[in-house]
Parts: structure tokens; C-alpha cells; sequence
């Protein structure tokens, strides 16, 4: 998959990638960001990462 970081201070961009290792970079890059999306919006944290990794994938026509 590809994956375009949705965090706007971020400039992560890899191509051709597991879903996995993109989870590895929200982890520990930003870990403070889930917390606080987990915390504002009252949800679990693993699905504030859910929501970040689907706003992150990028779709290309081939």
C-alpha cells in the first residue's frame, strides 16, 4: 500500500508498504497526536490509529 502521513507536520511518504509498518511510524512518531485524538473524541486509541491510517492511505490509479 501507499501511505501519505495525514499528520500535517509530517512528512512521511512510502510507496509499496504493509499496513504494519506504517502503524510501527504512528507509534512512535506520534504517539502524543493518537493519544490526544483518542482523549478529545472519547474513542480507544488503537481506533483513533485506525482512523489515522485510513485517512493516510493513498490510492493510485495504475
Amino acid at each position: 500500500m501507499n501511505f501519505n502521513c495525514v499528520f500535517s507536520s509530517c512528512d512521511y511518504k512510502c510507496n509499496d508498504i504493509e499496513e504494519e509498518d506504517f502503524l510501527v511510524h504512528l507509534k512512535e512518531k506520534h504517539r502524543s497526536e493518537i493519544l490526544d485524538i483518542s482523549k478529545k473524541e472519547n474513542i480507544p486509541t488503537s481506533m483513533a490509529q485506525m482512523i489515522a491510517t485510513s485517512n493516510s492511505k493513498v490510492f493510485i490509479n495504475t
